[in-house]
């Protein structure tokens, strides 16, 4: 029986008809800013406020400035001391293009692919693009995780969206069923027999009063399709590192 460890991610995928096109994530980077990251998952709503100040969603800075609590103001001089983010001398912030990624969502990314080298995975890689061929057809993909196990491989789409999930908004619960679906597309275009697939969403999606979820047309579904959802309620590490160990087992 061949070592299953000889068999990297990339090995595994090119006998799906895949491969790794380009650069994953940088690991040393997510490495040296594992606090920050850390950070913003302690403190995933205080942090909302502070995206939206840098990346300049909010059309007054210093209104939203004003709304900032102790977490987001210390968060704020996190991201500073890490070189994300500087004052403008008349008022604001200037955040590069790098930056402006990390905030809007590839921070949790870096948290995704942290828990699962925690959680014990042979080989993990994010923000890895693939290119694939099909029946004539090819494309490409970006996956926001994806983590091996022995031979097995594990999928996972990570989506940095409001934590106060909105039943009444259209477009919020648009976003989370078009995540279920991309990672189940994933699990179809690329997974076999014995992968598994989750998506990692920031969205408070259980209703702890009624002991049910929010929006039970999406967990439904994901029950259907073999998705495992990750809520903001397991966004703490470790319940995280436990959710994304269940893709290795």
């Amino acid at each position: 029986m061949p070592n299953q460890n000889s068999h990297t991610i990339s090995d595994l995928l090119k006998t799906r008809n895949a491969r790794f096109k380009g650069k994953s994530g940088d690991v040393e980077l997510a490495r040296n800013r594992e606090q920050l990251t850390r950070m913003i998952e302690d403190n995933y709503p205080a942090f909302e406020p502070v995206r939206d100040l840098l990346l300049k969603r909010s059309k007054d800075w210093k209104v939203a400035e004003s709304k900032l609590c102790e977490h987001g103001s210390a968060l704020r001089e996190e991201i500073r001391r890490h070189g994300m983010c500087s004052e403008h001398p008349d008022g604001g912030y200037h955040v590069d293009a790098h930056a402006k990624r990390y905030l809007g969502g590839g921070w949790l990314e870096e948290l995704a692919w942290l828990a699962a080298m925690e959680a014990g995975a042979d080989e993990a890689v994010f923000a890895q693009t693939i290119g694939w061929h099909a029946q004539g057809y090819h494309g490409q993909n970006e996956i926001d995780l994806i983590v091996r196990k022995g031979t097995r491989l594990g999928f996972t789409s990570c989506k940095a969206v409001g934590s106060e999930f909105n039943s009444d908004s259209r477009k919020h619960r648009n976003r989370l069923m078009d995540a279920l679906h991309e990672a189940d597309n994933l699990a179809d275009h690329f997974g076999v027999e014995g992968d598994r697939v989750a998506i990692l969403v920031t969205a408070d999606l259980i209703d702890e009063l009624k002991n049910q979820p929010r929006y039970m047309s999406l967990m439904g579904k994901a029950a259907v399709l073999d998705v495992r959802v990750i809520p903001l309620e397991e966004l703490g590490w470790d319940k995280l590192v436990s959710a994304i160990g269940e893709l290795l087992e």
